[in-house]
C-alpha cells in the first residue's frame, strides 16, 4: 500500500553544528571588535567633552544619545545574531529574523522620535529667540 502522507512543506532543514560553530565563533569575534571600538568612542567622546564649555552641552547629551542608541542597535543585532546563530531550522530563522524586523522598527521609530524631541530643544528657534 503506498503513503499517502503529505511531506512537510517547508521541508524541515537542520542547521550543521558545524556551521553553526562557526556561526558563533564569528559573532564572538565580531562583537569583541565593535566591544573595543565602543569603548574608543566613549574614551573619544569623553576627552572631547573636557574641551568645550556649557555651551556646546547640548551638543554633548545628543552625541551620547546618539551613541547610545547605536550600542543598543548593536546589542541587539549581535543578540539576533547570536541566537540566529543557535537556530536549528529555516522555521526558527524565519521567525527569528521576522521578530528581529518588528523590534528594530520599533526602537528606531523611538530612537527618531527622542532624537527629534532633541534637536528641537537644541533649536535657537524652540526657545522664541530669532
Amino acid at each position: 500500500m503506498a503513503d499517502n502522507s503529505k511531506p512537510d512543506f517547508p521541508p524541515k532543514l537542520d542547521v550543521p553544528p558545524e556551521l553553526r560553530a562557526i556561526a558563533e565563533q564569528g559573532v564572538g569575534q565580531a562583537r569583541a571588535a565593535i566591544d573595543g571600538f565602543l569603548t574608543a568612542a566613549h574614551k573619544a567622546l569623553d576627552d572631547a567633552s573636557r574641551k568645550v564649555d556649557a555651551a556646546h552641552g547640548n551638543a554633548r547629551d545628543m552625541g551620547r544619545t546618539t551613541l547610545d542608541f547605536a550600542e543598543a542597535n548593536i546589542a541587539a543585532g549581535f543578540d539576533f545574531a547570536s541566537r540566529l546563530a543557535k537556530a536549528t531550522t529555516v522555521d526558527e530563522w524565519t521567525r527569528l529574523h521576522a521578530d528581529y524586523v518588528k523590534e528594530q522598527a520599533a526602537r528606531l521609530t523611538e530612537q527618531a522620535k527622542a532624537i527629534g524631541q532633541h534637536a528641537s530643544a537644541a533649536s535657537p528657534f524652540a526657545k522664541g529667540d530669532s
